[in-house]
């Protein structure tokens, strides 16, 4: 067959997406799903053992936990369509991930949105700022037209290859060099009619007038459209006077609730100390770590591995190793804890 006769459906492939599937269940039944925001297989692993819903790949917290840059967009497609395929093999929970800008014109947010889908990815946002984008609490912020926008978002809809793929568009207008409040809210309305799934406004502060205001204008034109909420790291919610509850913003219809640098933040403070005790006293600093861990549901390194599971595959296919496990030091299925060789006296 001449390659000009080629139909154009060769491009498409009907695909499962389980993990969709389950994020709009969840969706369905909850006043809200919250997922925390997180960067690497070990922690969705973490989110799923501590009773979570969904987990959340967020774009600063893998540009700084994997490369320690800041969300700048120096990040590539291709680099952020991996870390998302090892926290969904990781966990068994849905796997929301940012997909910035949909990184450059239409035909890059469809394969974009394809590559994501082809590792598992329930749910993805984009969002409608100027490339290189930054993070929305960093100043220098551009919107690009009403028209490119609603394109980018079409483009996302259409490329689809799972009717359960999950869709937010975000929108940057509220605090963008170019933008405003009721641009902020008219972006929303476009978007939905572009047929996302989701609204994600990013709001510039912890507002709670702001949120309300939000969700109660854009549901008067459009009363079933989900909304998502950032409850971000950014702001020190605290400290806020009257700070909004997750399930305020369920009643508001903010649907989808995340903190984007909860696990880094975490994370980050947890070792800081742990690494600065470690510094100063030595040894005790190991002490005091294991004083911590030791009974604790995160103390084995190779439960959260499931050293088991391989050990039960090796021993499937490779006869003798099952022989050489009962015979070597370490940690073994059988008794869960390091066992000693049994050529020891």
């Amino acid at each position: 067959m001449n390659p000009r006769e080629l139909d154009s459906d060769v491009f498409t492939r009907d695909i499962d997406n389980p993990n969709g599937r389950a994020f709009r269940e969840m969706l369905d039944t909850q006043n809200f799903v919250f997922a925390p925001g997180i960067y690497h297989a070990l922690d969705a692993r973490l989110a799923e053992m501590a009773g979570h819903d969904a987990v959340y790949m967020s774009g600063y917290s893998t540009v700084l936990g994997q490369f320690g840059f800041p969300d700048l967009e120096m990040v590539t497609m291709t680099e952020m369509v991996e870390n998302a395929k090892r926290m969904v093999e990781a966990t068994n929970l849905p796997v929301i991930a940012d997909c910035d800008t949909g990184y450059g014109g239409i035909h890059n947010v469809r394969r974009a949105v394809r590559e994501y889908e082809k590792v598992g990815v329930g749910a993805i946002h984009i969002e409608d700022q100027t490339s290189p984008k930054r993070c929305g609490h960093i100043a220098g912020k551009q919107i690009v037209s009403r028209e490119e926008a609603r394109s980018r978002f079409e483009a996302a809809v259409d490329a689809k290859q799972s009717e359960d793929t999950f869709i937010i568009a975000r929108t940057d207008a509220y605090g963008s060099a170019n933008g405003d409040w009721d641009e902020h809210l008219e972006r929303g309305r476009i978007y939905a009619d572009a047929g996302v799934d989701m609204v994600w406004p990013e709001m510039p502060d912890p507002s709670r007038e702001d949120a309300i205001n939000y969700a109660e204008t854009i549901h008067e034109t459009h009363p079933d459209l989900p909304l998502a909420f950032n409850y971000s790291s950014s702001f020190a919610w605290s400290q806020e006077e009257d700070p909004l509850t997750f399930e305020e913003l369920g009643d508001l219809g903010y649907e989808y609730i995340f903190i984007t640098l909860f696990g880094l933040h975490s994370g980050a403070h947890a070792a800081y100390e742990d690494f600065k005790t470690l510094a100063q006293e030595d040894e005790r600093g190991q002490f005091d770590l294991e004083q911590r861990y030791l009974g604790h549901e995160t103390e084995s390194h190779h439960e959260l591995s499931f050293v088991s599971r391989f050990q039960d595959i090796e021993s499937q296919f490779d006869p003798e190793a099952r022989r050489r496990m009962e015979q070597s030091a370490g940690f073994s299925e059988e008794n869960d804890a390091p066992i000693q060789s049994q050529n020891d006296d």
